[in-house]
């Protein structure tokens, strides 16, 4: 019988401990006002899940609210469900194509083994823990600034691509120096 290793993960909605609440707010913008580019199946999982886990006083299906109350709304289902988050940050990643793009190619530049980037990360069973030391945000930033200066795109776009299409949380990234204080 071949025995098979599984990885440790952490859901998708570990994200959070990672992310300022400003910036959630503009993935939530970003990934939910413009959804045409997303395949329909991303556009239906998001509704169904914005219909069944956002309350929106006034509105017996929160889909049909104002994309800003929605918004506004939807923090607390990012925050708590890893499958929302999941599908949000893959809406949002379709938002950037050329930083997702470019992102893919440092990464496997850099020796990460990382999805197909054109595969919906979303349907993995989460984030993997393994992040290189020597691969901080700052380092990855610095290095795709380098290659690609007509790139737009803020640190923390960047940082959550890096994230998201490395399919890591940098949970680990600084244990050994939070051992040495």
């Amino acid at each position: 019988m071949e025995k098979t290793i599984q990885k440790k993960v952490l859901p998708f909605h570990a994200v959070n401990e990672f992310m300022r609440d400003d910036y959630r707010l503009v993935i939530l913008q970003e990934a939910l006002s413009d959804q045409t580019i997303n395949t329909p199946e991303l556009r239906q999982r998001i509704g169904r899940m914005v219909s069944k886990g956002v309350q929106i006083p006034g509105f017996r299906n929160s889909n049909l609210a104002p994309v800003g109350i929605k918004i506004k709304n939807s923090t607390s289902l990012f925050e708590r469900s890893p499958e929302f988050a999941a599908a949000v940050m893959e809406a949002w990643s379709h938002q950037h194509a050329d930083l997702r793009s470019k992102m893919a190619e440092l990464l496997a530049s850099r020796g990460w083994l990382i999805p197909p980037v054109d595969d919906d990360h979303s349907l993995l069973p989460g984030f993997q823990l393994d992040w290189p030391k020597a691969d901080t945000y700052e380092v990855l930033i610095e290095e795709l600034r380098k290659n690609a200066p007509d790139l737009r795109e803020t640190d923390d776009d960047i940082s959550l691509m890096a994230v998201w299409i490395g399919n890591r949380l940098p949970y680990n990234l600084y244990e050994d120096e939070e051992k040495k204080d």
